[in-house]
This record gives structure tokens, sequence and C-alpha cells, in this order.
């Protein structure tokens, strides 16, 4: 009788508990379809693409409440859809415009290239700017030339001429000469100039950075020149750093929002003369170091930057590297002395 009794209430406690677990996983899965719903961040794609796509995504996800799409936030490309440009692939081809800036002459190359010239069909420069240009032809160097890479000496130079076929560009301006299959333009990052004047909060930021900077060289920092504003959060800055007997250091930083990036030029002063470029006194300004172009690299950011100086410029590559700025082997030099 006990072994009978004893049955009945394990038989019965058994069914109690394989319905309780029954009840519980209806429960959450009507729960699962019903109520749960995607992150407000999921359920509105708005990227940029034309209403066509957006209605076609907005579809898909009501469809399925189990089914989220992903919003491409700003400064965010989803996977696949990356617009980089490749270090490995960077043309070496740079020019100037003439003065109206309907031609570009591409100097420091042989002859001899005029099959693989039609190939480049876009200029980039003034922070980014693009035009489209058409190779026209090779131009001889005349003895009319007076060895100056400037607007004014542009039709007794030798070099690749090409149109400007949108447009006009900036006169007498260096430009980075492309090929759009080699480098995306969408890689391109949107570059600003600096506030002439800041609020006292954005002042106090500054002089926190200035500080950073000191403490991180050990060095006290004599002046900081903001450069320009690249995409939405990066800042890039010119520092000039405090003389130590004839050792003399300025870099070029990267300010990430995060961390500092660095490119540092030293040098040891013979003179005040001639320190970092002929006649420079010493000396460094913001205005010596416009900003062709800012891009994303799978290594991170690619900056062109030009240099002035009392005899001409230089343009160079900056690349994130290893956590800090390092020069690219690219680079091109125009003459422009009076």
């Amino acid at each position: 009788m006990k072994k009978w009794i004893l049955a009945i209430l394990l038989t019965s406690l058994l069914a109690s508990l394989l319905i309780g677990c029954s009840d519980k996983s209806d429960d959450s899965g009507v729960q699962k379809d019903q109520n749960i719903k995607p992150p407000a961040e999921t359920q509105s794609v708005d990227n940029g693409t034309d209403a066509d796509t957006n209605a076609g995504a907005n579809t898909n996800t009501n469809s399925n409440a189990n089914t989220t799409v992903e919003t491409k936030m700003p400064g965010q490309q989803p996977e696949g859809e990356q617009h980089l440009a490749d270090i490995d692939k960077l043309s070496t081809l740079f020019g100037f415009t003439n003065s109206d800036g309907s031609q570009i002459i591409v100097t420091g190359q042989n002859a001899g290239l005029d099959t693989s010239m039609p190939d480049y069909g876009k200029i980039i420069g003034e922070g980014g700017k693009t035009y489209s240009v058409k190779f026209v032809k090779w131009q001889k160097g005349s003895e009319q030339s007076n060895g100056r890479d400037t607007a004014n000496n542009f039709a007794h130079l030798e070099g690749y001429i090409f149109d400007v076929i949108n447009g006009k560009a900036a006169g007498n301006e260096t430009y980075y000469v492309v090929n759009e299959q080699d480098f995306d333009l969408k890689s391109l990052i949107k570059i600003s100039s600096p506030e002439q004047t800041m609020t006292d909060k954005e002042l106090e930021t500054e002089e926190t950075l200035k500080d950073n900077i000191s403490l991180m060289k050990d060095r006290g920092v004599t002046d900081m020149w903001s450069l320009a504003d690249i995409g939405s959060d990066q800042k890039l800055y010119l520092v000039k750093f405090e003389n130590k007997d004839k050792d003399r250091l300025f870099s070029i930083v990267l300010f990430t929002g995060d961390d500092f990036l660095f490119q540092d030029y030293p040098a040891i002063a013979e003179d005040d003369y001639s320190v970092w470029r002929v006649d420079d006194g010493g000396e460094v300004s913001p205005d010596m170091f416009p900003l062709l172009f800012a891009a994303e690299t799978r290594q991170g950011l690619l900056l062109g930057l030009s240099w002035w100086g009392s005899e001409g410029l230089n343009t160079f590559f900056l690349a994130e590297n290893e956590g800090n700025l390092k020069e690219l082997e690219i680079s091109y030099g125009r003459y422009t002395a009076p």
C-alpha cells in the first residue's frame, strides 16, 4: 500500500514538472516573437543610399521580428563595403597647375610613358578636393625655361600635360595624380580648417593637450598650432618645442581623440639661419604645411602634406604606423625660388 501511494505521488509530481516546463517554453517563444524589438539604432537604415534601397531594407526588417538590420553609423562602414586607400598601390605622380587652373603638368618623370598616362584621370589637392583630368601630351622643355616649377614657367617645362575637364582647379597649386582603379576616392575624409576663434572651453582643452604633449616628450612646448580638423574627431597640430642648446625639435601631431601620434623633426642648429630648411630662421609656422588630403587605409590614417620653404616646397605622405606617424618614401619637390 505504501509503495502504491508513493508511486502515485511521484507520478503526480513528474507530471507537474513537465507541464511547468512546457508553459515556460511557450511563454519564452511568444515573448521572443512578439515583444522583443530590435534596438532603435538598428531599425532605421539611413546610410546615404537611395530611397528604394532604404525602403527595401525596412520591408525586410518588418517581415521578421527576429531579423535586425545593422545601420552603418557615421564613420563606420559594414564589412565588404569599406572604402580604403591601398598604401601598396599609391601613385608616385604629382604636378602643379597653370595660372588659371585649366591644366596640370606632371613633372619629375621620364619621357616615354604616354601609353600609361591616360589611366590617370583624377587629381587631389586643396584639402581633399578632386578634379577629373584627361591626358593631352608630353611637353618638351624649352630654352626659355627659368628652371622654376611655377605657373609662369608652365609652358617651358618638361612634363606630361593634362586638361582639367570638370571646372578649374586652383592656380599654381600642387596636386596628387591618381588612377581610380588603384586609389579609392571614397576613402577620402572630410578636412576642415580650424576655427580662428575658440571658446574658453576649447582654449582650455588646447592648453591641456599642450601640457600632455610636453609631458610625453619631456620638453617644453613653445608654440602649438591647429593645422586641420579631420573627420569628426581627429585634429592635426604643428608643435614647436623649446630649444636645448643646438638641439631643435618640432613635430606634426595627430590627436585621435584618445591618443597622440607623432612625426618628429629634430635638427642640430649650426646657426639660426638655416635649421630645417634653407633660410628658415629656425622657425616653423602653420602656413608652411598645407594639407592636400586625408584618407583611410587598412593601417590607419594617410595624410598628404606639403612643406613650404624659401626655395620651394616638398610634398610627402604620413601614415599611421605602430602607434605613431611615419613618412613614406613617396615625395615630390617644386623649386620656386624667385
